[in-house]
C-alpha cells in the first residue's frame, strides 16, 4: 500500500501545502510520493495550488489574493509564501518526484471540472505527453480529478494510472462502474465510503480498477485499509504513517 502525501503535504512542519520544500520533506520522511493541485496560469504554465486564488495560502484570507488564471507565472514568481516558498510550477515537481523515483498524483482544479478544468486538463495532457517522450519512465504520475469527464480526458496521459476522486456524498458503486466505462483506471475513494461498507474496497477491485482512499491520517484506520487490500492511502500525515508503514503492512498481513 503506497503512502501519498496530500497537497504535497499539508502537515510538513514549517513548509505551505504544494511546495518544492514540502514535496521533499514528505519523501525524505519516507513517503512514496505526494498528491499536488494542478491549476494554469493566464499564458498556460501548470503550477501547484489548490484554491483559485492565493489569499489563503499568504496568509491574506481566502478570495483575496491573486486569482492563478488570471496571474502570469512573473507575477506568481514575485511572490513569497510565509515561510519564503515560491509557488512552483508542475514541471518543477515532476522534476523533483522523478529523481526519487516518487509517485505525483496530479488532481485537476477546480473540482467542478468546467472550462478552466477544461484547459488545465489539455495542458496537463500534453505536458505529460512530452515528458514521456523525452525522459521515457522517469515519471511516475496518476492523474486525477472530482469531475469523471476532466478525469477521463486525462486518463492514459499519466504514467501509471488514472483517477476519479469521488465525493463523500457519491454512491462510490456508481462512481466506479462510470469511471470504468470512461477508460478511467483507478477511483479515489473518501474514507467515509470504507467505513460504510468495507466490502466497496473488493467490489472496485472486481471492475478490474485500483482503489486509493484519502484523506487518512489515523494509523488503525491505515491498518484497516491495508487489510481490505486498499492500494494506496493520501494522508495529511505521511511523514507519521510512512515511519509506521512496515508495523501497518505487517500486522494487516500477518507478518508483523
Amino acid at each position: 500500500m503506497r503512502i501519498i502525501g496530500h497537497r504535497g503535504t499539508l502537515s510538513c512542519p514549517g513548509h505551505s501545502e504544494n511546495t518544492l520544500q514540502s514535496i521533499r520533506t514528505a519523501l525524505d520522511g519516507g513517503a512514496d510520493g505526494v498528491e499536488v493541485d494542478v491549476q494554469a496560469t493566464r499564458e498556460g504554465v501548470l503550477v501547484l495550488a489548490h484554491d483559485p486564488d492565493l489569499g489563503r495560502v499568504l496568509g491574506t484570507g481566502a478570495r483575496t489574493g491573486p486569482v492563478i488564471a488570471e496571474t502570469t507565472l512573473g507575477e506568481l514568481r514575485a511572490l513569497r509564501l510565509p515561510e519564503g516558498a515560491r509557488i512552483p510550477t508542475l514541471a518543477e515537481a515532476l522534476d523533483l518526484a522523478a529523481a526519487r523515483r516518487a509517485f505525483v498524483v496530479t488532481e485537476v482544479k477546480p473540482e467542478a471540472g468546467g472550462a478552466v478544468a477544461a484547459r488545465t486538463a489539455r495542458l496537463l495532457a500534453a505536458l505529460l505527453d512530452h515528458r514521456r517522450k523525452q525522459r521515457p519512465g522517469a515519471d511516475r504520475v496518476t492523474t486525477s480529478s472530482f469531475d469523471l469527464l476532466t478525469a477521463a480526458s486525462v486518463a492514459g496521459h499519466g504514467t501509471v494510472s488514472g483517477a476519479l476522486i469521488v465525493a463523500p456524498h457519491v454512491d462510490p458503486d456508481v462512481a466506479a462502474r462510470r469511471a470504468r466505462e470512461r477508460g478511467v483506471t483507478d477511483v479515489h475513494l473518501n474514507p467515509v465510503h470504507v467505513r460504510h461498507d468495507p466490502g466497496v474496497v473488493a467490489r472496485v477491485h472486481a471492475l478490474g480498477l485500483l482503489a486509493s482512499v484519502g484523506v487518512v491520517n489515523d494509523r488503525d484506520e491505515a491498518r484497516q485499509m491495508a487489510r481490505l487490500g486498499v492500494d494506496m492511502v493520501c494522508t495529511d500525515d505521511p511523514i507519521g504513517l510512512a515511519r509506521k508503514h512496515t508495523a501497518v503492512i505487517g500486522a494487516a498481513t500477518g507478518t508483523h
